[in-house]
């Protein structure tokens, strides 16, 4: 028989290539004692010029508007070269198959026609996936000692300004193993890449790709997608958490919260929060004394909370993204995280002792700056543990000890009908 007139792509397919443009065209337009490592102080560093460099000035704004320096058409061009010889081959594969008798490799032309066939949705996922997880719009505090790379990428597929390739950054889609789709990112180039109306030169300024480029795998994101992870990861806010310890722990019986759960006032906490330590204050003139909340007391009500919080970021199948970002951008900003403490150390390694030497081993190989390409070792973990049960138990008693509770701590000294000028007692 002969083979006059193959359907080379048939319809279902060819209408999938059509898809696939329509989505492109749709999606596109939105589309140190603190860095022991000066490898990681450099790559936190780029990354923040990255971060910084999607915040342009006014001046900036203004000087661009006349240019074309989005880049947001970036994508349906190298989507276009991507599948520019597909049909063609397509035709090619589909003569061989047809030839009497088979060829000898008739099974990796199958696979080859197979993956033509496939590859629109294939793109179309990736495009889906890449839109989702390059996206930093809606995050707030990312943490720049994350990959530097991923944080340029999301950059650059977006088409911020100054991460096009007019200012030397592109990316392209080439076929992977398996049958899958790769997108690697290169280039380099000043941000910002103007400085006073004038091209940036100041080579501090240079970010880059590295030369091999940064790739992202079409199954990879798949995967991610299905396991419902991230790749960029934004630093949790540290009030809900706190907000939740409180009315988890209903360590304020009687409390107001809104209907976000954050604490507006009010309450009454157990006199047996209160420990034996006092703080003076003057009202009028006068003294006054009241006992203060001890901590370890309020850490004792709330350790169910407190457990649950921390396994969600280092217990088994805890986000230790999130831990890690939580770490750097709040917990190791307070000055006890990061400066030795025996007596924190102590409870973080009680195993040590009172060896003052192994203490400050262990506490400094767990404090300090967290990457993100190495997991967490059991150090950190133990520091986590404590620090950030710190963190949120010095909030809650923070807000215990307020003036507008001031009343239920001088009641172990019979003092409240007497203290002028406080707030009206709550007990």
């Amino acid at each position: 028989m002969s083979y006059r007139n193959p359907k080379y792509i048939n319809q279902s397919v060819q209408g999938s290539f059509d898809k696939l443009q329509s989505t492109i065209n749709a999606s596109v337009t939105q589309a140190k004692k603190v860095e022991k490592d000066q490898e990681l102080y450099d790559k936190a560093k780029e990354s923040a010029r990255v971060l910084a460099g999607s915040t342009q000035s006014q001046a900036t704004i203004t000087r661009n508007a006349s240019k074309n320096t989005q880049g947001n058409q970036m994508t349906r061009g190298k989507v276009g070269q991507y599948f520019e010889g597909y049909p063609a081959r397509a035709a090619e594969i589909a003569m061989e198959l047809s030839k009497t008798p088979k060829p000898d490799n008739y099974g990796e032309l199958q696979s080859e026609l197979e993956w033509i066939n496939n590859s629109p949705e294939t793109m179309k996922g990736m495009l889906t996936n890449a839109q989702s997880f390059l996206n930093i719009k809606d995050m707030s505090d990312i943490d720049p000692n994350q990959n530097s790379d991923i944080l340029l990428a999301s950059q650059v597929f977006n088409g911020e300004l100054g991460f096009t390739e007019e200012n030397g950054f592109t990316y392209d889609f080439k076929r992977g193993e398996g049958n899958t789709i790769e997108m690697v990112f290169t280039g380099q180039g000043y941000i910002p890449p103007m400085v006073n109306g004038k091209a940036n030169t100041n080579p501090d300024d240079l970010v880059s790709f590295p030369p091999e480029g940064y790739s992202m795998n079409s199954a990879g994101m798949e995967s991610m997608q299905a396991q419902n992870q991230s790749l960029i990861v934004s630093t949790p806010k540290m009030s809900q958490k706190i907000n939740s310890a409180l009315k988890g722990t209903n360590i304020l019986s009687g409390a107001t919260f809104n209907d976000d759960g954050v604490y507006i006032g009010g309450g009454i906490f157990n006199k047996d929060l209160l420990g034996e330590e006092i703080e003076t204050k003057t009202y009028e003139g006068k003294d006054y004394e009241f006992l203060r909340v001890d901590p370890t007391k309020v850490a004792a009500a709330m350790e169910p909370e407190l457990q649950q919080q921390v396994d969600s970021f280092i217990g088994s199948g805890g986000d230790n993204g999130q831990a890690r970002s939580v770490w750097n951008m709040r917990i190791a900003k307070d000055a006890s995280a990061v400066v030795f403490n025996k007596e924190l150390a102590q409870q973080a390694f009680p195993d040590l002792g009172d060896d003052t030497e192994a203490l400050k081993a262990a506490w400094e190989k767990g404090s300090g700056i967290w990457s993100y390409d190495k997991d967490i070792g059991d150090e950190q973990r133990k520091v986590f543990n404590v620090m950030y049960r710190k963190f949120i138990v010095d909030d809650v008693v923070a807000t215990m000890e307020d003036d507008s509770l001031i009343s239920q701590r001088s009641n172990a000294f019979g003092q409240q009908s007497t203290t002028p000028n406080l707030n009206q007692p709550t007990s």
